[in-house]
């Protein structure tokens, strides 16, 4: 049975703004950013980075800050909240759910991104840290401290954290705003006029967990902060006119796991700018963006469809399902064909070095390859590669017929072994 705890530790709350806003600067100043490793399955991101030693260190991805005591390797990923044990504690999500893997006692300290104003920091008390386990079920934490970004929590011991809202004093406190984001993502050009989809979602909300569900359209960067209230309703305008579904929307806070459009836009005039407007319910605008819509590129929906088409709107699933291929593969065989690699140039350009493929994994010899040849030439790297499979019964990297010039759109890859 899951039992829920309660564990109450003391909390320091900063109601001093200015002291708030100078403890903050202090730790951006001491913890040094890093990008972690990042691999996508099924939608699902999963993070991976070795800490040098003891220090302060922030995720440039999630915005997670581990307080580190030594070195060591940490995997982290996001997972589904449990909704029945949130509910029995009066306790509703207001942040993503984190399962953390360490060594035990290599991070002391977790910093956990929310999404509260500075306004509503002076007077509430209704943020807390789930810390979940398989064991013992829920135990929520009070934060050691809360600054203008993060809710600080030590670790007990690791599994799954993620930030919480007391429901009946969020219930109280529903019409303060909430820091909040405008996430902008454009189709695929097909034969319906280019279309945008427009995400609402609380600021604390990873850009790479979102991006792993739209990873076929094109992220639009722009400035995306805005203040939101929850339970308030919303509706974009569009200049020039376009078709705007649904007409008015009620913004709700939310982590997932899904992350669906809240608004599609389909600019039918075919402008090179527009400018999107999000209103509230009193039609006073709270974020607008100027933006220039790309011309999409002559499309052939027959077999003759373009290999740089294809791969325009899928190099990310390119790479993943390369790796997938380059995973399956025994030690001997990735070792030959590494050996490929070395031995082999693409339309003049030099093969890949030695040293660098020396002590590369599955991971680096993906990057090394479409870095150095590009999606179209790994194509035709993974072609020359075959040829020589087959004269000297190396394994075989195949993508299917599909994916060659002339063919369908990629969609699956698959390995075989010469037998």
């Amino acid at each position: 049975m899951l039992v829920v705890q309660l564990k109450l530790q003391k909390t320091k709350l900063v109601s001093d703004t200015e002291a708030e806003t100078s403890e903050t600067s202090v730790l951006k100043e001491s913890s040094s950013s890093f990008t972690p490793e990042m691999t996508t399955e099924y939608s699902r991101v999963s993070y991976r980075f070795k800490f040098p030693g003891p220090g302060v260190f922030q995720c440039a991805l999630t915005r997670l800050v581990f307080v580190m005591t030594q070195a060591a390797e940490v995997l982290y990923r996001t997972v589904v909240w449990p909704d029945g044990l949130l509910e029995s504690a009066g306790k509703t999500p207001a942040g993503m759910l984190f399962n953390i893997k360490c060594s035990e006692g290599a991070i002391s300290q977790l910093h956990l991104p929310h999404c509260e104003t500075k306004e509503a920091l002076c007077f509430n008390r209704f943020l807390s840290v789930a810390h979940i386990t398989d064991d013992d079920g829920m135990s929520i934490l009070e934060p050691t401290k809360i600054t203008d970004t993060h809710v600080l929590v030590k670790v007990p011991h690791l599994s799954a954290f993620g930030l919480i809202w007391d429901t009946l004093l969020r219930f109280l406190h529903t019409k303060q705003p909430v820091n909040c984001q405008v996430l902008l993502f454009l189709r695929p050009p097909g034969r319906a006029p280019p279309t945008l989809d427009v995400l609402l979602l609380q600021g604390n909300i990873p850009l790479s967990e979102v991006s792993a569900q739209h990873e076929e359209s094109e992220h639009i960067k722009v400035s995306s902060e805005c203040l939101l209230t929850a339970d308030q309703s919303y509706s974009v305008r569009c200049e020039p006119q376009a078709l705007i579904d649904p007409k008015r929307k009620t913004f709700r806070t939310g982590c997932g796991p899904n992350f669906h459009p809240t608004f599609v836009v389909s600019i039918t005039t075919n402008p090179e700018r527009v400018t999107l407007v999000l209103q509230d319910q009193h039609c006073t605008a709270v974020w607008e963006h100027g933006l220039y819509i790309p011309s999409p590129s002559p499309r052939k929906t027959s077999a003759g469809a373009t290999l740089e088409l294809k791969l325009h709107l899928k190099p990310k699933s390119l790479k993943r399902k390369l790796f997938n291929i380059l995973k399956d593969l025994t030690d001997e065989n990735f070792r030959d064909f590494k050996w490929c690699l070395e031995d082999e140039s693409l339309d003049g350009s030099s093969p890949i070095q030695k040293a660098e493929l020396e002590n590369a994994e599955r991971r680096d010899v993906v990057d090394l390859v479409v870095r150095r040849f590009g999606c179209e030439g790994a194509l035709k790297k993974q072609r020359l590669q075959e040829e020589g499979a087959a004269r000297e019964q190396l394994p075989v990297i195949r993508l299917p017929a599909s994916d060659q010039p002339g063919g369908q759109p990629v969609e699956s890859m698959e390995h075989e072994d010469p037998t």
